[in-house]
């Protein structure tokens, strides 16, 4: 209504201005007193939440006063989280709706103030529970220190008793090594006696079967040569029966031979002789 007041004042008192400028201004104030009628019934419609009421709530519910144990200073800054949460929220919604707003910058500036007020108001109470946390963490530091601390003699003494049972087993260990090593030279030892005896016997067994071996090729090698011999032997008396048959065949022919030649002349001696007139007796 403001502004369309302000329009209509605006116009000039001349009879000839205003008939020239009487529509155009009369149809921009009807759409300016729309929009204002528009907006405030929106506003009217969907009233927005406070802003500022969630920090007000919240030191409402915990005077700094009241932060003096452990489980309402842990509370408080769980509900400090959720109070920030929704005053962003409302903040959020606020700003929204001033886009609506005909004087929306300025309705933007009025959310962002309405937000710092609401975590300035936040703030001691996160400041103060934190800082009785804090406290009280360094508190429980420092007597967890007393309790080490007089426990130190009996920690000390422990320990002590402790490195001297440490330092038996340790030497009970050494010796059971030194007899276990002992042993085990030993068993070496003996171990390595029987592996020279059984080198020794293997030694041995290789050197009588290469012995055995060696005479088995020299008997054999003297059998070798007997057969050889023999061989040659019972060629030179073949050969020797051969020459003998072969003498006595020609033995025998030469005498057959004579005896033929023989019997061919016998008959012709005799003949003259058989034709020969007797002799005379005397």
């Amino acid at each position: 209504m403001e502004f369309a007041s302000l329009i209509l004042a605006s116009l000039s008192p001349s009879p000839a201005v205003a008939c020239v400028k009487r529509g155009a201004l009369l149809g921009m104030t009807a759409a300016l007193l729309t929009l204002s009628a528009t907006t405030q019934a929106a506003d009217a419609v969907a009233p927005l939440k406070s802003v500022t009421e969630p920090a007000t709530e919240l030191t409402a519910r915990y005077p700094l006063e009241s932060l003096t144990t452990v489980e309402t200073a842990n509370k408080a800054v769980a509900d400090v989280a959720d109070a920030k949460a929704e005053v962003e929220a409302r903040d959020l919604e606020q700003r929204r709706a001033c886009y609506q707003k005909f004087f929306m910058n300025y309705c933007l500036d009025q959310a962002k103030e309405q937000r710092r007020l609401a975590m300035k108001t936040i703030r001691p109470v996160d400041i103060t529970a934190n800082a009785f946390l804090r406290r009280d963490r360094a508190d429980e530091r420092d007597r967890a220190l007393e309790i080490h601390d007089a426990g130190l003699p009996a920690e000390a003494a422990q320990k002590a008793q402790d490195q001297k049972e440490k330092e038996l087993s340790n030497a009970d260990k050494v010796k059971q090594s030194a007899a276990k090593e002992k042993e085990v030279q030993a068993n070496t030892a003996k171990h390595a006696g029987e592996a020279d005896k059984r080198v020794a016997d293997h030694n041995a067994r290789v050197k009588k079967a290469q012995q055995d071996e060696a005479a088995k090729a020299q008997q054999r090698a003297d059998n070798v040569a007997a057969f050889e011999r023999k061989a040659k032997e019972s060629a030179a008396r073949q050969r020797e029966v051969a020459a003998n048959k072969a003498e006595k065949a020609k033995d025998l022919a030469a005498k057959k031979a004579a005896a033929a030649a023989s019997a061919t002349s016998t008959p012709a001696s005799a003949a003259p002789a058989a034709s020969a007139p007797p002799a005379a007796t005397p």
